[in-house]
């Protein structure tokens, strides 16, 4: 991509990678506006033409109009280049959902930082020594997360996508995982860390807005799967759509530590257990029985409670019961042999 690509070869790129697009107004971020019958207007200038109707199963979407946004979104390149021929200015937008794509947007602006590391990454336990003054935005917040994971910033190992924004923030891209469906949310995975899935979008690379342009950094055009680290990380926040199940009750209380990470840590392996899909069930028992091991090799957990709690997550998900125990024992004992330290790696 050039620079400043024309918006319609951006599109219509994008389109035959598989992703879904939509125009954005000119100049802007926000879709542009539908017909009047699916155009509400300004809350100072209502539009008295609008019909309250299901945006859903709106007819615009079957005539060709860019009513709704996302739900406009398309791969179907006649239809893209009627858009932009309508309106060669628009911007590209990316409907996450449409596109199998979940995209981590790491904010960078400056607001007051929380002072409670809670309130910087919900559930995750993080060094008490934060030096003051380090943690300026979403950036360092991210870092915090992947420290505090032992995992590689996402964008670098694999590489993937990666947009930086006109406020300096950043745009992961990432495909979602094979039969996984996740929601947006902003802010429950960390401060100023915001997700972009499901009905959401993004907004693409080569568009210019009145505040920059949305430019690609480095090389790489390609988009890796979400790393399961990542995965597991958005999944225990709530950013995974599972089915209704019944919900595993935790058959005893761990004693809570700090600001409740033993807690929250038991409550996700548990439910990843209980909640895994035919074909994962063992290597994803066999990973929460390592994970609460090396709290137990920390003497947070009682290793013959965490085997009993395992095993009954096992039988919610279905799998047999000498398959679990072989499982649930190897993880333990290697989970063990690595006790976690306070900062909540394992050493």
């Amino acid at each position: 991509m050039s620079p400043t690509p024309n918006p319609l070869d951006v599109a219509l790129w994008l389109a035959s990678q598989g992703y879904a697009v939509h125009p954005l107004a000119p100049g802007g971020k926000k879709p542009v506006r539908g017909c009047d019958r699916c155009s509400r207007g300004d809350s100072d200038r209502p539009n008295p033409a609008y019909v309250e109707h299901d945006k859903h199963a709106c007819p615009c979407h079957t005539e060709g109009r860019p009513c709704h946004g996302v739900l406009a979104a398309t791969t179907d390149a006649d239809r893209i280049a009627g858009w932009w021929v309508q309106t060669p200015a628009a911007g590209v937008g990316v409907a996450a959902g449409p596109s199998g794509l979940v995209i981590l947007d790491v904010d960078c602006h400056g607001n007051d930082v929380p002072t409670d590391p809670e309130q910087l990454l919900p559930g995750v336990e993080l060094p008490a020594d934060i030096a003051p003054g380090s943690v300026c935005d979403g950036r360092d917040v991210l870092a915090l997360l992947v420290e505090a994971r032992r995992a590689t910033l996402p964008g670098c190992a694999p590489e993937t996508l990666t947009v930086r924004t006109p406020s300096g923030g950043l745009h992961y891209w990432f495909r979602a995982p094979a039969g996984t469906r996740w929601r947006p949310q902003a802010g429950a995975l960390g401060w100023q860390l915001d997700v972009r899935a499901g009905s959401s979008y993004a907004v693409a690379p080569g568009t210019v807005t009145r505040d920059g342009a949305y430019t690609v950094l480095g090389d790489c055009r390609t988009v890796a799967e979400l790393p399961l680290w990542l995965a597991r990380d958005l999944d225990r926040t709530g950013h995974r759509v599972r089915p209704q199940r019944p919900r595993v009750a935790l058959p005893w209380r761990p004693r809570r530590t700090g600001s409740g990470y033993v807690a929250a840590a038991v409550e996700e392996e548990l439910r990843a257990v209980a909640e895994a899909q035919p074909g994962t069930r063992n290597s994803t028992l066999n990973r929460a029985a390592f994970a609460l091991g090396t709290l137990c090799g920390a003497g947070r957990l009682d290793p013959d409670r965490v085997a009993d709690a395992l095993a009954d997550a096992a039988r919610h998900a279905g799998l047999p019961e000498r398959e679990s125990a072989a499982a649930i024992r190897s993880g333990l004992t290697a989970g063990e042999r690595h006790p976690r330290t306070p900062t909540g790696a394992a050493a």
